[in-house]
């Protein structure tokens, strides 16, 4: 039994070496640790629910409007799928926290074992980057960790986190290389999205009593310079329209492709506002692969998929109900772990926060099972280590 324990936390703790192989690897291997961890152990006891009223409450809001947007789906065999695995990788999140508080032991072995997993993981991905790099040069299309690099990036800059350990700054050395010659822009938007958040943490935790008004200043100020730049994209589609169009947005802040594909997923948003068009379904809109013919963006359909844009993305499927329940439900889970988080570790949590959904503007689809699985399983360990710190006070 034991043998087999030891097993589960390898499982759980390499995972993201699976991924490096391939997406299902990493899946089995997380999935199938965290399951055999759990029946090993007594009482096997399954949590389907959380321990504070109000997040229950905002969960089952949420999924109440997400099984709106599922049943008013344009897909939904396809919808229901999604919406089965996000319950899924929530709860096992929960019950992976649940389990661990009980288990301090277990959680130790597991961040040992991810932490060598990491440095492990970055350290290929830097080599295998410099010795393919004159490959790149000829073909920059076989960049193959460029999107796992994601992943990676936050992980390596959160290991001090759970170990406040110098040596654990190691591993950026090998980090900032594989960035630049991968060409990833999205960790670094991630990376400067979770400095920002940090910074405005900062400031507003210094300035107690304007700690409101300078929090919905920026909210109201935000808000403006979104509207402002939605209303800059593109909103008509026909030849005439998309070829005269002028990009009012800089092209080097926001490509002419994603304004393309903003453009016209908020401009589908508005015929379907509150349930949208139903999860994992807007490559299926109407006019979704009509050939944009700008003389910037060359052959590119309007979404080869999703928008590249996890919130445009959400709000596009799941309508204002369904987005703004889900927002709701992350915020104030993060706010109870946030209470009884010292100063350093709140920093983390905020980074660690402004980085996934900060880097999530601009790459994966909201409904990619992998990174969205990352999310809570991530905020787990973080979740477990604030709080069975507080344990030994």
């Amino acid at each position: 039994m034991q043998l087999a324990l030891k097993f589960s936390y390898i499982l759980i703790g390499s995972s993201y070496s699976f991924l490096l192989l391939n997406k299902i690897y990493f899946g089995i291997s997380l999935l199938l640790g965290i399951i055999l961890m759990m029946a090993l152990s007594r009482p096997n006891k399954i949590y389907f629910h959380f321990s504070n009223i109000k997040i229950n409450f905002l969960f089952l809001t949420f999924l109440f409007f997400l099984s709106c947007s599922t049943i008013n789906s344009k897909i939904f065999v396809r919808s229901i799928s999604v919406e089965i695995y996000l319950i899924l990788f929530i709860l096992l999140g929960l019950n992976l926290f649940f389990y661990l508080q009980k288990k301090p032991e277990a959680f130790q072995k597991i961040i040992k074992i991810l932490i060598i997993s990491t440095i492990l993981n970055v350290m290929i991905i830097c080599f295998y980057n410099l010795i393919n790099y004159e490959t790149y040069k000829i073909l920059t299309n076989i960049l193959r960790f460029k999107g796992i690099l994601n992943i990676v990036t936050i992980l390596v800059l959160i290991l001090t986190f759970f170990h406040n350990k110098h040596y654990l700054y190691f591993p950026i050395i090998f980090l900032i290389p594989s960035l630049i010659l991968s060409d990833s822009n999205a960790p670094l938007l991630g990376i400067f999205s979770g400095l920002f958040l940090c910074l405005i943490f900062f400031f507003i935790h210094k300035i107690r009593f304007l700690k409101k008004t300078v929090f919905f200043l920026l909210v109201a100020i935000f808000t403006l310079i979104s509207l402002k730049n939605v209303n800059n994209l593109p909103n008509k589609f026909d030849i005439q329209s998309i070829k005269n169009f002028e990009f009012k947005i800089p092209t080097t802040l926001i490509d002419p492709h994603r304004q393309f594909i903003w453009g016209f997923s908020l401009t589908k948003f508005k015929n379907n506002p509150l349930l949208g068009y139903g999860p994992d379904t807007s490559n299926f809109i109407n006019d979704s692969q009509k050939i944009i013919g700008h003389e910037e963006t060359g052959d590119m359909t309007f979404i080869p998929s999703h928008p590249h844009n996890f919130f445009i993305e959400i709000l596009l499927e799941l309508g204002v109900l369904g987005t703004f329940s889900f927002i709701l439900f992350i915020l104030f889970i993060n706010y109870k772990i946030l209470l009884n988080a010292n100063d350093r570790e709140k920093f983390y949590l905020i980074f660690f926060n402004g980085y996934f959904w900060g880097s999530s503007l601009v790459n994966f689809s909201f409904w990619l099972g992998w990174w969205q699985g990352s999310y809570f399983f991530i905020l787990s360990l973080i979740a477990t280590k604030i709080f069975l710190k507080k344990k030994k006070l």
